[in-house]
């Protein structure tokens, strides 16, 4: 079962690791761009994926427009919040704003990866039933084993033979 929890973890790590880079380098590019103490968040919630963004400066277009042109994972919305001042923009509201994107965006997968992971997880607990379903037979043909050996190692007497009488009491004298 552990194999099985470090493969799925592998496997999610794996898909992970292109998104994680993917934030860093933005991370990068916004702070190149003049913007301190940045923190990202990429999570997809019922479908939408929204990237939270927290920075120290002060034009949130500016952070808007490096998200849209620069960062290929797929955006329904980017919240932004810049020296405690929330703003929020959507995906449509982007691309009015900045036209189409400069980066080749991503396949939103995120079905794919649930599917796989989901498929694993079936996988996995059929495997376990499995390995259950044998022990118990293991035990079972154990268990009937033993008592056949004790069955055969109880001493034998044979029965007495014909007319045989128990010896009574002492005679009396």
């Amino acid at each position: 079962m552990r194999r099985l929890a470090l493969l799925v973890l592998l496997c999610a790590s794996l898909v992970g690791c292109a998104a994680i880079a993917d934030l860093a380098n933005l991370q990068i590019r916004i702070e190149d761009a003049g913007y301190t103490n940045v923190s990202l968040f990429h999570r997809s919630n019922n479908g939408t994926d929204l990237l939270e963004i927290t920075a120290t400066g002060s034009d949130p277009e500016k952070v808007a427009e490096i998200v849209w042109d620069t960062y290929p994972e797929h955006v329904d919305q980017v919240a932004i919040t810049l020296s405690g001042t929330p703003k929020v923009y959507t995906e449509a509201e982007l691309q009015a704003a900045f036209g189409d994107r400069a980066v080749t965006e991503k396949p939103d997968d995120d079905s794919d990866i649930m599917k796989s992971i989901m498929t694993w997880l079936i996988v996995g607990v059929i495997v376990f039933v499995l390995l259950i379903a044998g022990v118990i037979v293991l035990v079972v043909v154990l268990v009937r084993r033993s008592n056949r050996r004790k069955a055969q190692q109880q001493p034998y007497y044979p029965p007495p033979p014909p007319g045989w009488q128990p010896p009574g009491p002492p005679p009396a004298a």
